[in-house]
């Protein structure tokens, strides 16, 4: 996944439950939008060794509902979170009031920069 300045990130989001491993990708419960701004950005250029992972709040984003079981959540109250670990390996936590946890698939990411600068062709 390439990651680049005020561009969506979108990432599916699955119940944490013990049917997990065996839920179909296609078909999330949620999914969390969040716009990659520079503070966002900036944070998700950290690459943490081995043995650390960087968690990041997110103040903003959106969530859509994709199963009706969880449509509660699209006017309750909710937290989300980036987790990056080594690798770079980008995943998303959300928890709810009711302590409900759901969280994305791990996804390897690489950022880019686009620096602003013209390449200039003779």
């Amino acid at each position: 996944m390439e990651l680049s300045q005020n561009t969506p990130l979108t990432l599916p989001l699955f119940l944490l439950n013990d049917e997990i491993e065996t839920r179909n990708i296609d078909m999330p419960d949620l999914v969390l939008n969040v716009t990659l701004d520079e503070t966002l950005l900036a944070n998700l250029c950290q690459n943490p060794r081995s043995d650390e992972s960087v968690s990041i709040t997110l103040d903003t984003y959106d969530l859509e509902v994709r199963d009706v079981t969880f449509s509660a959540l699209a006017t309750g109250s909710h937290q989300a979170q980036l987790l990056l670990n080594h690798g770079p390996v980008l995943s998303a936590v959300l928890s709810d009031e009711s302590e409900q946890v759901f969280i994305s698939p791990p996804v390897e990411m690489m950022p880019t920069f686009d620096l602003g600068e013209e390449v200039e062709e003779d």
